[in-house]
């Protein structure tokens, strides 16, 4: 099977939002998965490895351009040689403060207002990217048809290979699995003690991160790190 690659925003390195996802998830999207030895402060082991097992598979990152493959003649250098275009025309930004909250049936960081420049990063990224992009596999199709999409996300996932984009764009870090409505109040109640002295820094964006991911048995790893170049007033 051929490898995935995704454009996510990841923690810069050594700030206060990389510390958390050491401490929650044991990682970030910038490096490999690493075991905690236990359970942090207020989760009971086995509670806790059961809600990290799919987002430590990403570590913690917010998606701009979901996972796909490359097209058959694309080579990854063609994809950074893009992405770097795409972040020339975008200034570093800082977005407003982060949050615990639900989304769905888990919980994620999410943004407490609109991020103007994070959307049109996104949308950027989405649309200038996809030509790179290989055909939607049936199995990717059929897995997010699950999701019981409305009729305008599932033309975007038949458009874009995934439906949550554009005006459809949640931006969030997802901190759990999925979970039922009596657990989910005092799992968010936890995770804000945990995550509230992570939270108090302005979260800067000024590059965005390709990872990739071999084969779907092997967690995501980053791949480049691209810097966001452009002019304030190009964005």
């Amino acid at each position: 099977m051929k490898p995935r690659y995704a454009i996510y925003y990841t923690p810069p390195i050594g700030s206060a939002l990389e510390a958390l996802g050491h401490e929650w998830l044991g990682r970030t999207g910038s490096d490999y998965v690493q075991e905690r030895k236990e359970a942090p402060d207020g989760f009971h082991e086995a509670e806790y490895r059961k809600l990290v097992t799919a987002p430590r598979w990403y570590g913690l990152h917010g998606t701009l351009k979901a996972p796909f493959e490359l097209a058959e003649s694309v080579t990854e250098h063609e994809l950074i040689t893009e992405v770097r275009k795409v972040c020339s025309k975008h200034a570093p930004f800082t977005l407003p403060q982060l949050a615990v909250n639900y989304l769905g049936s888990f919980l994620a960081l999410t943004l407490t207002s609109p991020s103007p420049e994070l959307f049109k990063l996104s949308v950027d990224c989405v649309r200038e990217l996809d030509t790179l992009r290989a055909p939607l596999s049936e199995f990717d199709r059929n897995r997010h048809l699950k999701k019981k999409l409305s009729e305008r996300q599932e033309r975007l996932l038949n458009r874009f290979g995934y439906p949550f984009v554009l005006e459809e764009f949640r931006f969030h870090m997802t901190l759990t699995d999925s979970m039922n409505d009596k657990q989910r109040p005092d799992c968010k109640r936890r995770l804000e003690e945990i995550t509230a002295p992570y939270l108090h820094d302005n979260v800067e964006v000024s590059e965005v991160t390709i990872c990739m991911q071999p084969d779907r048995d092997t967690p995501f790893v980053n791949s480049t790190r691209v810097q966001l170049t452009g002019n304030k007033q190009d964005t």
